[in-house]
């Protein structure tokens, strides 16, 4: 009996069978050039008394680096603060007004201690956790030169009630997580 992955070419002619082959090949190395290997955007909330949380797509990989954005002094984004994801306690997501507005799929947050100095007022911004050969953040934007060499960029923007983080590739609108702030801003910033 053929082993089960070679039935699949069984039905096909000569040279049919390369063909296959060769669209496999592509279709798998499509599939591992776009995979994260853990590494994702999502959104970090401050509190200016010592606590942040961490919003994400998906679990929190062990032994990641975190790399957020913070509130300059004279206002403003900066970048970057820095946490591992040992420094992360896992919270309960539902009692967060979050979600994931690409798949609809539930997100993680996670609370952790920071330094008071790291913020002094509210804030909430971009956060990128993984290896990354490059963070930088531009404004509202927070960009990153992954460790296969890809640039991506994400950033925050404000709703009538919310903060949305969004990441695309080309077009297509590859994370966007939310955060309801619980009132209504007065200056939406999201187009």
């Amino acid at each position: 009996m053929a082993h089960p992955w070679c039935v699949w070419f069984l039905p096909l002619r000569t040279g049919q069978t390369m063909v296959a082959k060769y669209v496999l090949a592509l279709f798998l190395g499509a599939c591992l050039s776009t995979a994260t290997h853990g590494a994702e955007f999502g959104l970090v909330q401050l509190d200016g008394a010592g606590h942040a949380i961490l919003i994400l797509g998906s679990k929190a990989p062990p032994g990641s680096k975190i790399s957020f954005q913070f509130e300059r002094s004279e206002g403003g984004p900066g970048c970057c603060k820095e946490l591992l994801s040992r420094d992360l306690v896992e919270i309960d997501s539902t009692e967060l007004l979050v979600s994931n507005e690409v798949t609809d799929d539930a997100v993680w947050a996670y609370r952790a201690r920071i330094p008071k100095l790291w913020a002094v007022s509210p804030f909430i911004g971009a956060a990128y956790i993984g290896k990354s050969r490059l963070v930088q953040g531009r404004g509202e934007l927070l960009e990153v030169r992954d460790v296969s060499g890809r640039m991506r960029k994400a950033g925050t923007c404000v709703s009538q009630e919310g903060v949305h983080l969004i990441e695309r590739v080309g077009k297509t609108v590859q994370t966007h997580l939310y955060l309801s702030v619980g009132y209504e801003v007065e200056k939406p910033t999201c187009r």
